[in-house]
């Protein structure tokens, strides 16, 4: 089974599965909402959580925000029985909840002077008016975020998975394969003189540097994708007794990963071959410590190929 196929065949399914939870998810929070404000507003709940979760595409959300306005949230602020906007006097206490003329108890605005019904006086001030008061809603806001988040964070969380599930580790063969060859070996293996003597002067520029790694690497384009050779060095890490080896192609890139243990030894090179879109990121590693190293592209193929 190739490697897409096999990635697909597990990251398809878990895609599923997540996508299937937002679905129960977002439903739920929006039918419990529904229904807990429904019922304090004296509307159905049940019926209008039902038409919010089972009308879709948030259609039936929507044609519930609609119609609430028409049933009042007031509460009394004494008993905090449900009231609505015409009420004067709240049906339960008896608490008055809105001014009224004196001389035909129509309700009026605290700042009218004048009963418009009756022409009466009305007088300035009302001590015993208590108003209702309306509870604050933040759970919409609440739901309304949840429902935008989760897609996001469903794309980022799927993205996630695919880079993870798509890096495949592999220690000789297949997309990438490492050598390692002292010094004498490699010159004496090199036979094109140019590519020898670039090789060399490459070495002395770095002579005597131990902080950073340093690599010569070369493309060679295919019709199936670019093959990349490169000649690593890293000081302190030749003939090491433990090499840890591997590429890991995600969704960011691809790279190749190092790891060393210190020798002292500062006669080998390391022969990388790897099969990339694009050119490799290289991270190196000498007992468990990362190193930076500088790459060079090159128009030449540095590596020895056996």
């Amino acid at each position: 089974m190739s490697t897409m196929s096999t990635n697909s065949f597990i990251v398809l399914p878990m895609v599923i599965l997540l996508a299937l939870l937002v679905c129960g998810i977002i439903p739920l929070l929006i039918g419990v909402y529904v229904y807990r404000d429904a019922e304090r507003r004296g509307m159905n709940g049940l019926l209008w959580a039902l038409v919010a979760v089972f009308v879709p595409s948030l259609i039936g959300l929507i044609i519930y925000l609609l119609v609430r306005g028409n049933y009042s949230e007031l509460k009394c602020s004494r008993c905090h029985a449900p009231v609505k906007e015409e009420y004067t006097v709240c049906p339960r206490c008896g608490a008055k909840l809105r001014p009224s003329c004196p001389n035909c108890s129509a309700p009026v605005e605290p700042d009218w002077k004048v009963c418009p019904r009756c022409a009466q006086p009305l007088p300035e001030v009302e001590n015993d008016v208590v108003p209702p008061v309306r509870p604050k809603d933040r759970t919409l806001g609440k739901v309304l975020l949840v429902i935008i988040l989760i897609p996001v964070l469903l794309i980022a969380l799927a993205i996630f998975i695919l880079t993870a599930v798509t890096s495949s580790n592999v220690a000789n063969g297949g997309p990438a394969s490492l050598g390692q060859i002292s010094f004498d070996s490699y010159f004496e293996k090199q036979e094109d003189s140019e590519i020898r003597e670039a090789v060399e002067k490459w070495i002395d520029s770095f002579a005597g540097n131990t902080e950073h790694a340093y690599a010569l690497m070369y493309e060679e384009a295919g019709d199936d994708g670019n093959t990349y050779y490169a000649l690593v060095y890293v000081p302190g890490a030749g003939d090491s007794p433990s090499i840890g080896f591997g590429q890991s192609n995600g969704l960011w890139g691809t790279t190749l990963r190092l790891e060393l243990e210190h020798t002292g030894n500062n006669g080998s090179l390391y022969c990388v071959k790897s099969s990339a879109k694009h050119a490799p990121d290289l991270k190196i590693t000498v007992d468990g410590q990362k190193i930076k190293c500088d790459i060079t592209m090159v128009d030449f193929n540095p590596v020895i190929v056996e």
